[in-house]
């Protein structure tokens, strides 16, 4: 009795410590997205995420269990070895004890699977509705169809076919262990009641086999299997066909595999898979083969020239390209439109020195000056500091010495905290540094982009391929104060502007102006000769926008305009001497 309160005590201590930590994680969470105006996003990200992974979690353990379940009361009663003296007696475990087992191994499968679920953005775009108002001319879907669903669906897939997979090869080994399920010389032997089981999972794999050619389907419109990817004559003309008849073959074939396993009839199972196996292969690979082997050179660049011109002008519309412009892209594989502006590790260390948020960034930064304007979460007392301090795991935030005032930057990394902000749009290849008066932005292109985009050419672009690049903002990132704009760009593509119309946050009406008077050194850095005068108060404000204007040019790489600005401060120096 006492072990198992001790043992008791230990669970309640372990899961409220795990609890304790969640529910500030949460509050930590929220209070950021609050302290950013964006509790519109949090509340979609939560939502996305409970419906993503509640669902999930107990679609998976409903079904793993299912079969579990089903697996341990066809092999009726368990019996475990036991000994009491010198006599050996087997004794029967209570099925309260195999269910509990089942049920412990339902829950690691779908943990084992849960990192294949879709990404909350994913199902965010899904749901938002984007509308083109273009269709592909061989579906006529929307082609938002293609950007924001089916990536949601092929994930969805993933997981699923996982999923099944997994609980079938766990089924299988468990049979396996068993009298139900043994090799013999004959061959396979299993009872009426492992056959059926075995038979409804051999259904259900090819029932996702067909889902699988649907996405097949629309994968040729985006990555054909013509020269460079094209969709080509023989995908429309041979492989779109094919696959639809698989897709109806396997449908049938999975009907044939649960009623013939069921009734016993193996054998017509077998042939049933057998010929789905022989289609899939006939279609997918031999008859394109045949067809491009003998048909003349001439009259297949008489066909592929209408789809040469279709994937030109969906390429065009992917990246509002021009023809010189795409001929450039054809040739560099990179977008002229990414950043471009490089700074030395030098300037860019000096940049950091007075910057809450800059690139690389770690840890988080507490600002107990209540003048400053900075974009962090308020530490408060009681509760709140409790929870900031489990959250971040700093207990140093409980200490009185801190004033409830203070706030808290903890996102410092300044590619991380837009992407906080934005999650959907793609990033530049640089952050640069900008100014606007005397203050330092850090400044970062956002695209709309997809790698799912119908019949365009695709290029490596940030790190990624892509079907689909077009620049939809700027974002800005104040060193001073954290707070991030973003400046939408006047002409927004489907998917920016209806993320943009659905979280208010994701575009800041400020921003626009800010961005067109970026400069890369502070303003008016040198003072004139007739201004200056011998107080204290103008001394130190001319060697302030001397010193912004030194860093500026060593940030740039630029050694002239240092030597300029460093000459300037000598002689504002000599001159204060005399």
């Amino acid at each position: 009795m006492p072990r198992r309160r001790l043992l008791v005590g230990v669970v309640i201590a372990a899961a409220l410590l795990v609890g304790g930590r969640a529910l500030s994680t949460v509050f930590a969470d929220y209070t950021w997205y609050g302290a950013m105006g964006a509790i519109p996003l949090w509340n979609e990200r939560a939502g996305d995420l409970l419906l993503i992974y509640g669902i999930g979690s107990v679609m998976a353990v409903f079904v793993a269990f299912v079969n579990l379940s089903a697996l341990g009361r066809s092999i009726g009663t368990l019996t475990l070895p036991r000994r009491l003296a010198n006599v050996e007696f087997g004794e029967a475990v209570p099925r309260k004890y195999l269910d509990r087992f089942a049920f412990l191994l339902s829950i690691m499968i779908a943990a084992a699977v849960t990192p294949a679920l879709p990404g909350w953005t994913s199902l965010a775009l899904a749901r938002l509705g984007v509308r083109f108002r273009e269709s592909d001319p061989y579906f006529q879907h929307d082609l938002a169809f293609y950007t924001t669903w089916l990536p949601f669906e092929k994930s969805l897939y993933t997981w699923a076919m996982l999923l099944i997979v997994g609980v079938s090869i766990v089924v299988v080994v468990l049979y396996s262990l068993t009298p139900g399920l043994r090799w013999e010389r004959a061959g396979i032997r299993m009872s009426a009641r492992v056959r059926r089981h075995l038979s409804v999972l051999a259904a259900l794999l090819l029932l996702l086999t067909m889902w699988s050619y649907r996405l097949e389907s629309y994968d040729l419109m985006i990555r054909g299997g013509g020269e460079e990817g094209v969709f080509s004559y023989v995908d429309h003309q041979w492989l779109l066909p094919g696959l639809l008849l698989l897709w109806i073959a396997t449908a049938a074939a999975a009907i044939t595999v649960l009623l013939s396993g069921w009734t016993g009839q193996l054998r017509t199972s077998f042939v049933a898979v057998t010929v789905i196996v022989v289609l899939s292969i006939s279609v997918q690979e031999v008859v394109p083969l045949l067809v491009r082997r003998f048909t003349p050179k001439e009259e297949q660049l008489l066909r592929e020239r209408p789809y040469i011109g279709t994937r030109a002008d969906f390429t065009r519309r992917a990246y509002d390209l021009n023809a010189s412009s795409l001929e450039a892209l054809h040739k560099s594989a990179v977008s002229a439109s990414l950043d471009t502006v490089a700074t030395s590790a030098a300037g860019q260390q000096l940049l950091r020195q007075d910057s809450l948020v800059y690139p690389g960034a770690r840890g988080f930064v507490i600002v107990a000056d209540p003048r400053l304007d900075v974009a962090g979460q308020r530490l408060g007392e009681g509760m709140s500091r409790l929870g900031y301090a489990w959250a971040y795991q700093s207990f140093d935030l409980l200490s009185d010495s801190i004033p409830h005032r203070a706030r808290l930057v903890t996102v410092r990394d300044a590619r991380t905290r837009i992407r906080a902000l934005a999650p959907v749009f793609a990033q530049g290849s640089m952050v640069e540094p900008m100014f606007h008066a005397d203050t330092l932005y850090w400044k970062l292109d956002l695209y709309s982009a997809s790698s799912n985009y119908p019949l365009s050419q695709h290029y490596v672009l940030a790190g990624e391929e892509r079907s689909y690049f077009k620049h939809v903002a700027t974002a800005l990132v104040n060193a001073r104060t954290a707070r991030v704009l973003i400046a939408a760009d006047p002409s927004s593509d489907p998917i920016s502007l209806a993320w943009m119309t659905a979280f208010p946050n994701s575009a800041d009406y400020r921003a626009p102006g800010i961005a067109r008077e970026l400069t890369t050194t502070p303003w008016d850095s040198i003072p004139s000769e007739s201004k200056l005068t011998t107080s204290d108060s103008a001394f130190r404000a001319a060697v302030t926008r001397l010193y912004n204007r030194m860093r500026a040019a060593l940030a740039a790489a630029n050694l002239k305009e240092f030597g300029i600005a460093y000459d300037s401060l000598g002689a504002l120096i000599a001159r204060a001497r005399k």
